[in-house]
């Protein structure tokens, strides 16, 4: 009875070590982008919001960047990666099982982290209200993510019983998808000053998911320090995503070509035995439905509406990156 009474009275302990390796281990490895979510969130702070407390900054900062690693722990499993940043994905060191609970414990982390140190840097005397702003901020977001995630997985798993997405469709996933982190960022901003222009706000950090995005796509086919990180060139194509080139190759071109004979009459395994088709779809992409030249034109024509939101005069962090993210291919 003592040993039980000690356990049912006590309080749980630590989370261990043990079980927040994989998340560790990702979170060691620099980033492609470098630490760009911090320096998005001050860059938006200093134009939009003017949060002179410095650990209110930090806090969200955090919180952003627990969930970005996270949901990256969890897309290389869903998606069947082998590489992240040049290095192997966590699950195939640590386990499927072990990578998968990690990361779902770490969203609770960051939802924890938020709830119990962002209210505590607010002047409202009302710290309940303000924890339950917050939470439902970070609910709706986590939500949004989560759609747009499986909207993605489900067309790619589906894609020879399920009527191909529109680009219209395409876009409103990876606002959700992708814009979801950037969206989580402004509003948390939100929650301690209101920005003079609230609906600007938020579609800066919607077109900053898609220029994201996009970019991403095409990257992921044309650049070949891209191809080393993720161990391959064309991944897309491996795991028989939709990404955005991809898309438009399907909707341009009906007929026989190499990007549907990968999509349509092969799965992953196959795919990855026959990586000189998967070069041979690229190029198809580039010169005869343009879809590679078309992402690029929409990755400059959505950054320089960035810019002209931001104010293309502005010495701004934001108008400097989207110049490097739309220039940079």
């Amino acid at each position: 009875m003592e040993l039980i009474d000690t356990l049912i009275y006590s309080q749980p302990q630590m989370i261990p070590d043990a079980i927040r390796l994989p998340y560790d281990y990702l979170a060691a490895i620099p980033g492609t982008n470098g630490d760009i979510r911090t320096q998005f969130i001050k860059s938006f702070n200093d134009l939009y919001f003017t949060i002179d407390n410095h650990d209110t900054i930090a806090t969200i900062s955090e919180v952003i960047t627990v969930f970005h690693n996270s949901s990256l722990l969890i897309d290389d499993i869903e998606d069947g990666s082998e590489f992240r940043r040049g290095l192997p994905a966590a699950h195939t060191k640590y386990g499927v099982a072990l990578t998968l609970n990690c990361g779902n414990l770490m969203y609770f982390v960051a939802l924890q982290t938020a709830q119990q140190k962002l209210p505590q840097y607010h002047p409202s005397d009302n710290k309940n209200d303000i924890a339950l702003s917050i939470l439902n901020i970070l609910v709706e977001e986590l939500l949004n993510l989560h759609h747009g995630q499986g909207l993605d997985i489900h067309w790619r798993d589906h894609l020879k019983t399920t009527k191909l997405p529109l680009i219209e469709e395409y876009m409103e996933m990876i606002m959700n998808k992708t814009g979801g982190l950037f969206r989580l960022a402004v509003k948390l901003l939100g929650a301690f000053s209101t920005p003079q222009d609230k609906p600007t706000v938020l579609a800066i950090a919607n077109l900053f998911g898609i220029v994201f995005q996009i970019r991403d796509d095409l990257m992921n086919l044309v650049d070949d320090k891209y191809s080393h990180m993720k161990g391959m060139k064309g991944e897309d194509l491996v795991e028989g995503k939709l990404s955005l080139p991809i898309l438009h190759c399907l909707h341009t071109l009906t007929e026989d070509s190499p990007v549907r004979t990968l999509l349509y009459q092969m799965d992953m395994k196959q795919r990855q035995q026959n990586l000189q088709l998967v070069e041979e779809a690229v190029e198809y992409m580039k010169v005869e439905t343009k879809s590679l030249e078309y992402t690029q034109n929409l990755l400059r024509l959505y950054g320089a509406k960035i810019i002209e939101l931001v104010g293309p005069d502005t010495n701004s962090f934001l108008v400097q990156i989207v110049d490097k993210l739309r220039n940079s291919i």
